[in-house]
C-alpha cells in the first residue's frame, strides 16, 4: 500500500537550492513519490551547481526533469509570475499535480489562485520534523539565514512555535 503522506510535486529552483544548502535533497524521497523539475528550473539550478552536486541530485530517484508542453500556458502565467515559477505552475497544471514547491511569494500567490497547493522550504522542514526525519527546525533556519536566505523574525517565530521549539 502506498504511503498516503507521499505525494507528487513540481519544484522551483530556490526550493532545490535551499535543500541543497541544508544537505536535505534526499528528503524529497521521504516525502514525495515524484518531483518534476521543469527544464528551465533545472538549467537555473545547474548554473550554480558543480558536476558533483548535479550527479548527487541525479541519484535522487523521485526527481524527474520535464518539459512544459504548453508554451502558451507558461507565457500566460509568466505575466503574473517570474519565468521559473511560471514554468513550475504550468507544468503542475498540465500534469495534474496539485502541489508546487516554491518560496517566491508572488509565484505562490499565482499558484494558489489557480487552485494549486504550495509548500516552501519552511513547510518542508516542519513536515520533516513531524515525520521524525529531523530533530530540530531551528538549526536549519539558522543555516538558511547564514546563506543569505531572508526570513523575517515573525516567520521564524511562527515556524519555531509550530515546530514546538519556542
Amino acid at each position: 500500500m502506498a504511503d498516503a503522506r507521499r505525494v507528487e510535486a513540481v519544484a522551483d529552483t530556490s526550493f532545490l537550492i535551499a535543500l541543497q544548502w541544508l544537505e536535505l535533497l534526499e528528503t524529497l524521497e521521504q516525502v514525495h513519490t515524484k518531483v518534476l523539475v521543469p527544464e528551465r528550473v533545472w538549467d537555473e539550478f545547474a548554473e550554480g551547481a558543480s558536476e558533483e552536486e548535479l550527479a548527487a541530485v541525479a541519484k535522487i530517484g523521485v526527481i524527474e526533469r520535464a518539459q512544459v508542453s504548453d508554451a502558451t500556458l507558461a507565457a500566460a502565467i509568466g505575466t503574473a509570475a517570474e519565468g521559473g515559477e511560471a514554468e513550475v505552475i504550468a507544468l503542475a497544471l498540465e500534469s495534474g499535480i496539485t502541489l508546487v514547491l516554491m518560496d517566491d511569494y508572488r509565484g505562490r500567490k499565482v499558484a494558489q489562485r489557480l487552485g494549486l497547493k504550495t509548500r516552501g522550504i519552511l513547510g518542508h522542514l516542519l513536515l520533516l520534523k513531524q515525520l521524525g526525519h529531523i530533530d530540530t527546525v531551528r538549526d536549519y533556519l539558522e543555516r538558511l539565514t547564514e546563506r543569505g536566505f531572508f526570513l523575517s523574525e515573525r516567520i521564524v517565530a511562527e515556524v519555531l512555535l509550530l515546530a514546538g521549539e519556542r
